[in-house]
């Protein structure tokens, strides 16, 4: 980072913004500041819808996993096995986070159980890349907005978006049809 760089008062709520849309992320906050120092914080911040081709340019004496954002996140998403591959992937169709209910509709060709998709949910939140949202009085989780925008990519390039968007619209739009009065709504897993 350019030692000359110092934030003054009037780059204080940019870079404020900057941490807070990369989820805190202490590699992808360094390659803002490096940029920061070279731009400006308010050219990053205007800038972090295409993080992945801004926040380049680590130190060269780094690992190569450590060079880039996406070379950190793409080292991360390979060391996980398939199931969960395909789980992150999926669950990036959610912008306001799921429940293991919206995660088994994404996941409903892959044949899997509410509880084993609480298994690999519960190994993507020890390994950070979902996030329990503790607010929510039953299980409820999300994606940090870098990860989303990473598992996006991977979903596209995968060639599921267009079946998993169906799945979530499909889960969303009987999520919203009214049940009959005196009825209770059943899930696969209630059955």
């Amino acid at each position: 980072m350019d030692s000359e760089f110092s934030p003054h008062a009037e780059n204080l709520r940019p870079i404020a913004a900057i941490c807070r849309r990369l989820d805190g992320i202490p590699l992808a906050i360094e390659f803002a500041a490096a940029r920061a120092a070279m731009l400006g914080p308010e050219v990053v911040l205007s800038r972090l819808h295409d993080r992945f081709e801004l926040l380049i340019g680590g130190r060269r004496t780094a690992r190569p996993r450590h060079q880039t954002l996406r070379a950190t996140l793409d080292w991360s998403y390979d060391l996980l096995p398939g199931p969960e591959r395909c789980l992150l992937r999926r669950l990036s169709v959610f912008a306001a986070g799921f429940t293991i209910e919206g995660a088994n509709a994404v996941m409903s060709d892959q044949g899997y159980t509410a509880s084993a998709l609480l298994e690999q949910i519960a190994n993507l939140v020890s390994k950070s890349l979902v996030t329990l949202d503790g607010s929510a009085p039953s299980g409820r989780w999300g994606l940090l907005e870098t990860i989303r925008a990473y598992a996006l990519e991977v979903l596209a390039e995968s060639g599921e978006s267009e079946q998993t968007e169906q799945h979530c619209a499909v889960f969303f739009r009987d999520l919203a049809r009214p049940t009959p009065r005196g009825s209770r709504a059943i899930w696969k897993d209630d059955a």
